[in-house]
């Protein structure tokens, strides 16, 4: 019953997020990152964020393929996530391959977030609080920190972390423009730093709040936006 459960979620999750494919859509940013963890080039995420519908209907879907080769393998991680007009995250998926595959989904639920989880083990249902501004951050999921660059100096808001099963604060403690050296060359930016689960996650936007880098130092991971 839970493995049919699951399963008719997750086909529900991708119908829903294909739709709006056949819908008007703008892209509002897409590319790919550089990955690193202690200095050590570690993959690419490849990522794009849309715009779908408009006016009252209008909502943004951002997905990504993330190629991770690290020392225990290969790995690949797939999340796409749907984020509703008053920046409420509505429906999100992961699908991560490799060594411990896990597929992940989540759903609003009037004041909880459903989170349901199937790994080679079983499966597992979680509940969360939704809060009013409640946000999702992966762990070391550069273009997500994209839902972060509207946020003003202060804002103290719920992180929901999906794959670690974990339910944060995130502060917004600065925001300053600062030259940033990106490929060889220096661009105008704006370097927000942000404090998770009281660890400083630094992140540089374009003048667009576009994501150029992003540094957690605690975990030594780093995300590098390739021109182009």
């Amino acid at each position: 019953m839970h493995n049919r459960g699951f399963s008719f979620l997750l086909l529900t999750l991708v119908l829903v997020f294909s739709a709006p494919l056949r819908a008007q859509s703008v892209v509002l940013d897409e590319g790919t990152f550089r990955l690193q963890r202690g200095g050590r080039e570690i993959g690419t995420e490849t990522f794009t964020i849309r715009l779908v519908g408009q006016g009252a209907d209008a909502h943004v879907i951002a997905n990504a393929v993330i190629e991770l080769d690290l020392p225990s393998g290969h790995e690949q991680i797939k999340p796409l996530m749907r984020v509703e007009p008053d920046q409420s995250v509505s429906q999100y998926q992961v699908a991560v391959s490799g060594q411990a595959p896990t597929q992940i989904a989540v759903e609003l639920n009037g004041r909880r977030f459903v989170a349901r989880t199937r790994t080679p083990s079983g499966e597992q249902e979680r509940e969360f609080r939704a809060t009013a501004g409640a946000v999702l951050l992966e762990q070391d999921v550069a273009h997500q920190y994209w839902f972060l660059s509207q946020l003003p100096e202060g804002t103290d808001v719920t992180v929901l972390v999906p794959r670690s099963g974990s339910q944060d604060r995130v502060i917004v403690r600065a925001s300053r423009p600062e030259a940033l050296e990106l490929d060889g060359a220096t661009v105008q930016a704006r370097h927000a730093t942000f404090e998770i689960d009281g660890g400083v996650h630094e992140v540089w936007y374009d003048p667009d709040g576009r994501v150029l880098k992003v540094l957690v130092s605690a975990s030594g991971f780093s995300a590098e936006r390739i021109p182009g």
